[in-house]
């Protein structure tokens, strides 16, 4: 990065306030030096003016490396062998892995059994056990992704299941419902979670079994001044005890607080809401979701006239007796009982386009752990870090350019470098996965977390992108197709900034602009 002064800086008029504006006009100075017969400036030099622009972005910490996805020129870069917090940034190193580990095409498999070898016209069995396959999308989640898809119902797939186990003649269940994940053993919080990501759906506990994400939709409405709101939990299968004491008030604000005591399933909700404040909505985290997945089941059996006569319970398998995280043997044993019901998942390629499109945690350390399980025959976290660990080496990442805590960067130590990642994308570029790929990563002003970003920017919808942010980290990695038709592999990141992360978006999003305006070369 070039030094600038701050006479310079003043000349250009520039404060925090007026960055965003300010951006847009450093980034049409080419043609202003091509009108006083000046040579056009390089991607390197325009990038570093934007950043001398910014007291907050030279404060911070930025890395960026830009390159030609084909041939791997360098076209602009600093800081790039320089570590970063890369947030979702991580969930490209584990979707990459799974693809190329277990395929495109492969599949989750959810099914219910009960220990009895059920007969004929027999309609009680002993228990039902809905065994976890490790599907992230057991919910009403429309696949292929869609921006526009409307989900449907969130416990879609617990009714198949209850369908089939009804027209298999089933009218009772004389034991208990058990929601069985034993397939991951059960280490439900990677470290450098937060305690207080327990209790929103991008903190969901990691699980073999997970039912709509792991997650309820809380949503409060105001009533009559003076009373208590009115509150609903969807899905509601009776795993939340709610202790409601939000007031209604005559006011438009809306002071909602939620909490729940760590390992609990009671939600306290207190403080007040306005008649005239909109309604309050949250997506929660279950701490068991296992117990969840029963519940629902038990739930979804009574609604078809079976009775149940036990309870819902989780069946886990507790990491401490897993004799090597790393690898078991693979023992062939066949499964007693029946078989009641069975659900496949879609193909991986989809489920990989949601981890990426809308950035989902859960389903990104569900992946790490399932190819640990399919390839290690045991479905632990230090495993799947293990099996990542050596196809980043296979795909060109010294295991000095990367340190991964987990597999979806909601771990605050994880750390890489943008020219780690545009390795590895340019790995996944050379691959015959290569378009499966490419369409699993948010499309600029058109979905995922990048739908309202490069808006009204012809060529916007040419940046293909997984963004990522945390408090004080930002990045955007990915792909992006110039004027000239040339493709572009880039990485930027950012640490350590401390002013409205708006700026920091604007200063991404114009790097990709100047990539995007005029045919790369080299800075």
């Amino acid at each position: 990065m070039h030094d600038r002064s701050r006479s310079q800086i003043a000349a250009w008029r520039i404060t925090g306030m007026q960055i965003l504006p300010a951006l847009m006009v450093l980034l049409v100075f080419p043609h202003a030096s091509a009108a006083t017969r000046t040579p056009p400036q390089s991607p390197q030099t325009q990038i570093e003016r934007l950043i001398a622009a910014s007291p907050h972005l030279r404060q911070g910490h930025i890395g960026f490396e830009f390159a030609d996805a084909d041939t791997g020129e360098l076209l602009a870069a600093q800081g790039a062998d320089q570590f970063f917090t890369p947030a979702s940034n991580t969930k490209l190193y584990t979707t990459s892995l799974a693809l190329e580990c277990l395929g495109v095409n492969y599949r989750f498999k959810t099914s219910v059994r009960t220990s009895a070898e059920l007969k004929p016209g027999q309609s009680e069995i002993p228990d039902a056990t809905l065994i976890g396959g490790g599907d992230p999308n057991l919910s009403g989640r429309v696949l292929p992704f869609s921006q526009d898809a409307h989900d449907n119902d969130p416990l879609t797939a617990i009714d198949g299941l209850a369908d089939q186990i009804a027209q298999r003649g089933v009218r009772r269940v004389s034991g208990d419902v058990i929601g069985d994940d034993t397939r991951y053993p059960y280490d439900p919080y990677p470290d450098g979670w937060t305690f207080d990501d327990a209790l929103w759906y991008y903190g969901a506990p990691v699980s073999a079994l997970s039912v709509n994400d792991s997650s309820v939709r809380l949503t409060v409405r105001a009533t009559n001044a003076g009373d208590l709101a009115e509150v609903d939990l969807q899905p509601y299968v009776g795993y939340f005890v709610v202790l409601n004491q939000v007031i209604t008030d005559n006011s438009a604000a809306n002071h909602v607080r939620i909490s729940r005591p760590a390992g609990s399933n009671e939600l306290v909700l207190s403080g007040t809401i306005g008649r005239r404040a909109p309604q309050t909505q949250e997506d929660l985290a279950v701490n068991d979701p296992a117990l969840f997945a029963a519940k629902a089941l038990k739930q979804a059996l009574e609604q078809r006239g079976i009775a149940v006569d036990g309870e819902a319970r989780a069946l886990h398998r507790d990491l401490n007796n897993v004799a090597d995280p790393l690898g078991a043997p693979l023992i062939a044993t066949l499964p007693s009982g029946t078989e009641l019901a069975s659900l496949e998942s879609a193909p991986l390629w989809q489920v990989v386009q949601v981890v990426n499109k809308v950035s989902q945690n859960l389903h990104a350390e569900m992946l790490l752990r399932e190819v640990a399980y399919a390839t290690r025959n045991v479905g632990t976290l230090a495993a799947g870090l293990d099996a990542r660990q050596k196809f980043l080496q296979q795909a060109g990442i010294s295991n000095y350019g990367y340190d991964f805590a987990d597999g979806s960067g909601l771990a605050r130590q994880g750390v890489t470098t943008p020219e780690s990642t545009v390795t590895l994308l340019r790995y996944m570029w050379m691959r015959p996965e290569k378009k499966l790929w490419l369409e699993s990563l948010p499309v600029g002003g058109v979905d995922g977390s990048l739908q309202r970003r490069f808006k009204g920017l012809a060529g916007g919808n040419r940046v293909h992108a997984k963004t990522g942010s945390l408090s004080h980290v930002a990045a955007l990695s990915g792909y992006l197709l110039t004027d000239s038709g040339r493709w572009i592999v880039f990485s930027m990141m950012a640490n350590a900034e401390v002013d409205d992360s708006q700026e920091v978006t604007a200063f991404f999003d114009h790097a990709c602009e100047i990539f995007l305006r005029q045919p790369a070369t080299r800075g």
